[in-house]
C-alpha cells in the first residue's frame, strides 16, 4: 500500500510540473519583436544593393525606410540608380512583421546615365510612389530571424533633368532576410 501511495504521489508531482514547463515555453513564444532591419542578399549578387528598416507603430501597421543602389558600367560609361523610400505596411492579421502585408512607398529616386562615346550625361531626379504585397516571417525560438518576400510596382514622376515631366513604371521585387528586435 505504501508503494502504491508513493507511486501515485510521484505521478501527481510529474503531471503537476508539466503545465509549469508549458507556461515557460508560452512566455518565450509570446515575445514579439517590434522592429526589423533587413537586406536583400540575392539582389546583391547582381549588383543591386538594398535594405529596409521597419518598426511596428500600431497593432496592424508598420512604418519604415528603405534604400537601394544599382550601378551598371563604369564612371565614364554607365548607369546609376539610387532611391530612398518611406514605407507603410498594413498587416490585416494584427501581427506586425509577421504575415501578409499591403504596403505603400514614396520617396526620391536618382537616375544617372553617362557615355563618353555618345556624349551623354543625363542626371534625372524623380519622385517614386508605389505599392507592394508581401509576406514576412519571424522565426526561431525568440523570433529574431526575419525574412520577407513580395512584389509590387513603383511609378516614377520625373521632376528634374531633361526627362522632366515624363513618367515610368518599374516592377519591384523583395526577397529580404534580417534581424528582428
Amino acid at each position: 500500500m505504501k508503494h502504491r501511495l508513493a507511486a501515485a504521489a510521484a505521478l501527481a508531482f510529474l503531471f503537476a510540473a508539466a503545465p509549469a514547463a508549458a507556461q515557460a515555453a508560452d512566455s518565450a513564444a509570446a515575445y514579439v519583436p517590434a522592429q526589423a532591419i533587413s537586406i536583400l542578399p540575392l539582389h546583391a549578387a547582381f549588383g543591386f544593393y538594398a535594405g529596409d528598416y521597419e518598426r511596428a507603430v500600431g497593432q496592424t501597421v508598420t512604418a519604415g525606410l528603405g534604400g537601394s543602389y544599382f550601378s551598371l558600367g563604369g564612371d565614364e560609361d554607365g548607369f546609376r540608380y539610387s532611391s530612398v523610400e518611406a514605407k507603410v505596411r498594413y498587416y490585416p492579421s494584427g501581427d506586425p512583421l509577421n504575415g501578409l502585408s499591403f504596403g505603400l512607398t514614396a520617396g526620391p529616386t536618382f537616375l544617372s546615365a553617362e557615355s563618353d562615346a555618345a556624349d551623354v550625361d543625363d542626371d534625372v531626379t524623380a519622385v517614386g510612389i508605389g505599392f507592394e504585397i508581401a509576406r514576412s516571417h519571424l522565426m526561431g525560438v525568440e523570433r529574431h530571424f526575419y525574412y520577407g518576400y513580395g512584389a509590387g510596382f513603383k511609378r516614377l514622376f520625373m521632376v528634374s533633368g531633361e526627362e522632366s515631366g515624363a513618367e515610368m513604371a518599374l516592377p519591384t521585387l523583395r526577397l529580404s532576410i534580417g534581424y528582428a528586435f
